[in-house]
């Protein structure tokens, strides 16, 4: 009847994260950035619905939002294999 009184585990393992926050760090300026510029071009393209080189840059704009979060995908899920190998290496399946 003790599980019945455990109503959730907290794990926390120490591990120095300083590399996945500098990968981070980097993508989430570009991110920033870009996410920006096109706040900006949308504010332009209000004024001037027509103009195609507005248009042009913001496609290039979404497409450069787009790498950027596939970019951060992939740190994420690296950094998610790292934490479960160690997880694996610290408590290894009985």
């Amino acid at each position: 009847m003790a599980a019945n009184r455990i109503k959730g585990i907290t794990i926390e393992i120490g591990g120095d994260t300083t590399k996945l926050q500098t990968a981070l760090k980097g993508v989430n300026t570009q991110v920033k950035s870009t996410q920006q510029q096109l706040k900006d071009v949308e504010k332009l393209l209000k004024l001037d619905p027509g103009n195609t080189e507005l248009l042009a840059q913001k496609h290039r704009l979404l497409g450069e939002a787009v790498a950027a979060t596939k970019e951060k995908l992939e740190t994420l899920k690296t950094a998610v294999e790292q934490a479960n190998t160690a997880l694996n290496f610290c408590f290894p399946e009985a």
